[in-house]
């Protein structure tokens, strides 16, 4: 990925539209979050602005209509004849007082008093709209505003109320008032956002000098009629939003005028305008900052990091995905044909217990120049794991079966060839395996396959294997034998069988072997006990097997001592993976405590291999079960390669001869030589010998001849279940 983003233009690129899209998806949501906070804050503070003028509004023109009314009421309760003798001196303190600028009334008769405005002559109150409004209302009014009859030009509004004396209509009272002065004085209230107020009819008209000369102005061009008709109520305040404003309509009480304020919807939204200005400079800087960084870190911090990780630390190799990489570029280009080589080192582990990286590199150089001498140079080559190499050989063309076969066998011969390290020759076997691209799958392909080719040279005394159909087949069938092994395991469907051990000096029996048997149900056959251990073994089941065994055969021991059956000495396998296993180890003393065992019928038998193994000097398993007082045996004596100084040095009791040294006897000469000395070392020390195998009467004269009385095999007993093992100890 490093590696991409150091060199890669179009991932940068991508890299920097992903950023955008990014960007985008966050500044719509930001905006549209934002947006409906601030038009909803905006809206709350511009209804509670309309509210409170509007309230104030309608409290001053309620006080006013209070005075009319109330005057009116006085004149009604009077006589006729003092209706028109009200003291002046009455509407020159209202006058003064500011609550109007004219106050007067007039009669039906004609008769109009007002102060402190001297009425001209030819001034008939009958004639005046508000008279007319208030005597068709028959109730306290507020006109519409009208012009002055002073100068034309002037506005003034009328709050009225009928005289009503006795139920019958005998003038108006009337308080004038400067409609201007209301007018400028609500539209230069403050809304914020650039916003104004104004007095409108429900026909959205301002309400305004509404003279026959004057035509009706509709309030705003941001609203159309039918919207204000859907968002005017009488009973109380609303709002309405268009695509450039904000509206609020608040109701006045005493006639049908709303206040409405509008302000500029997008000086609402600048706040979101400005953020999302904000966060647009935040991502140019950040993918500014971005291709600045990558063109800074692709040259000078990349590259060392690039080839740090694209290296094996310890081989110094590329790594794994660096050579499948560069397989899959390679395989891009012309070429028809190419072999994948992949090679383990057998005994790596022990190698590297003594030697360090450079060894390992120069011992990797060597075996990749040995491959190179056998392929030629152009070849890629990596680190597949601790104990792997791989090379890839492409091939402009493609070579016969026979060509090829004759370079791998040329590549066994040079590869297992001892190795030169530090002046002194060093013996490291490597085993290998081959596929074949494109016969046996793509660039990513080969090399699962040439790990499969490898795994069935577990099996195989063969140091190479070339990927087949028949590899893969194999290796299921290894695996579906490891899912029926556990399972047999869980379902107990193994079981035990017994082969007595006889001393032939008085053919009494000495011993018996106990041996797992396994009939799989799942795989419907008998599986080896070679087979299905080593299995075990390989895949962690070896201590659950082992568990198993001890169960069953403490409980079969525990059952035959309550029917007082005498019994021999049991010998049982144990794997080196036990001995190794200090749980397993605890556990098995105390299953021996648990069925109430005596120690002393035990044997625990242990190949050759395992005992030239190094065991702790604390903790020694041996000396810990030779001290429990069970006995241990060497079986298949003689088929190892190590000196024989561990018989002096290990606790053993007893050695088994292998039955490959007995099956020729008498008369394999060199097979006699084996047996007369594997006897002769055992006596000299002291050990019990054990003859496997032994099928013949001629086999037990020779044996008896060289002083090795103890025997198993076929001639005496074959394996027995442990029914017939108790028949077999009651009769003997």
């Amino acid at each position: 990925m490093l590696d991409k983003f150091a060199k890669d233009k179009k991932l940068l690129w991508g890299f920097l539209i992903l950023l955008w899209l990014n960007f985008v998806i966050f500044a719509a949501t930001s905006y549209y979050l934002q947006q409906k906070n601030l038009i909803k804050t905006a809206i709350e503070q511009l209804q509670i602005k309309t509210e409170i003028s509007g309230s104030t509004f309608d409290e001053w023109m309620q006080s006013r209509s209070s005075i009319v009314t109330s005057l009116a009421e006085e004149i009604a309760q009077l006589e006729p004849e003092q209706r028109k003798n009200i003291p002046q001196d009455y509407f020159i303190r209202i006058a003064n007082s500011q609550l109007f600028d004219f106050l007067g009334y007039g009669l039906e008769d004609g008769f109009y008093l007002s102060n402190p405005w001297q009425v001209p002559a030819d001034y008939l109150p009958k004639d005046r709209p508000w008279y007319e409004q208030s005597k068709k209302a028959l109730r306290p009014t507020i006109s519409d505003p009208y012009l002055s009859v002073e100068d034309g030009i002037s506005t003034y509004v009328a709050f009225t109320s009928p005289i009503i004396a006795k139920g019958n209509f005998t003038g108006v009272v009337s308080g004038d008032v400067s409609f201007d002065r209301i007018y400028q004085q609500i539209i230069s209230t403050k809304t914020g956002y650039k916003g104004r107020f104004n007095l409108i009819d429900r026909m959205g008209n301002i309400v305004l000098k509404k003279a026959e000369n004057t035509e009706s102005k509709f309030f705003s061009s941001s609203i159309t009629k039918a919207e204000l008709t859907s968002s005017l109520n009488p009973q109380k305040a609303n709002h309405y939003i268009s695509h450039d404003k904000i509206f609020a309509f608040y109701p006045l009480q005493l006639n049908n005028w709303w206040l409405a304020a509008e302000i500029d919807k997008h000086l609402v939204l600048a706040p979101a305008y400005d953020e999302l200005r904000n966060i647009l400079l935040f991502f140019v800087l950040i993918a500014l900052t971005t291709y600045l960084l990558q063109r800074i870190y692709s040259s000078r911090v990349y590259r060392p990091i690039i080839k740090q990780l694209k290296t094996d630390w310890q081989t110094e190799l590329p790594t794994k995905n660096s050579f499948m990489e560069g397989i899959h570029q390679l395989t891009r280009s012309p070429i028809s044909f190419g072999l994948l080589v992949l090679m383990q080192y057998e005994e790596i582990s022990s190698f590297l217990a003594k030697h360090g990286k450079q060894d390992i590199a120069d011992i990797n150089k060597q075996t990749l120049q040995r491959l190179k001498n056998v392929f030629g140079k152009d070849l890629i080559i990596g680190s597949i794991a601790h104990n792997q190499i791989a090379a890839f050989i492409p091939m402009r063309k493609k070579t016969s079966r026979e060509y090829l076969a004759r370079k791998l066998q040329q590549l066994d011969v040079v590869l297992n060839s001892p190795f030169v390290l530090k002046g002194q020759e060093l013996l490291l076997p490597i085993r290998f395996a081959t596929a074949r691209y494109p016969n046996d799958g793509n660039s990513y392909d080969i090399i699962n396959k040439a790990h499969i080719a490898l795994a069935t040279l577990e099996q195989s005394k063969a140091n190479y294997s070339s990927y087949h159909t028949q590899s893969s087949e194999l290796l299921q069938k290894k695996s579906d034998m490891l899912q029926a092994l556990h399972q047999a395991l869980n379902n107990d469907e193994l079981h035990l069988v017994y082969q007595p051990q006889i001393n032939c000096r008085n053919d009494s029996l000495f011993g018996v072997e106990v041996l797992a048997r396994w009939n799989s149900a799942k795989l419907q056959k008998t599986i080896p006990p070679q087979i299905f251990i080593k299995l075990a073994e390989d895949n962690h089941l070896i201590r659950d097997f082992s568990r198993w065994l001890l169960h069953k055969l403490f409980s079969q021991i525990a059952q035959w001592q309550e029917n007082n059956i005498k019994l021999p000495r049991f010998a049982l396998n144990l794997s080196s993976y036990n001995l190794h296993d200090s749980i397993f180890m605890q556990d098995f003393y105390q299953l021996i405590m648990q069925y109430k065992i005596d120690p002393k019928l035990l044997e625990v038998e242990i190949t050759e291999h395992v005992a030239i193994e190094t065991f702790p000097k604390q903790n020694n398993p041996l000396l810990d079960l030779r001290n429990q007082g069970i006995s241990i045996s060497i079986d298949d004596f003689g088929t190892g390669y190590s000196s024989l100084s561990y018989l002096k040095q290990l606790p053993i009791n007893t050695i088994k001869v292998d039955r490959m040294f007995i099956k020729s006897l008498p008369d394999s000469q060199h097979d006699a030589a084996l047996c007369k000395a594997i006897i002769d070392i055992s006596l000299e020390f002291d050990l019990r010998v054990i003859a496997e195998g032994v099928e013949t009467q001629e086999q037990v004269n020779f044996l008896r001849a060289h002083n090795c009385y103890l025997m198993q095999g076929y001639l005496f007993a074959k394996p027995m279940s442990a029914e017939e093992f108790a028949i077999y100890l009651t009769s003997n």
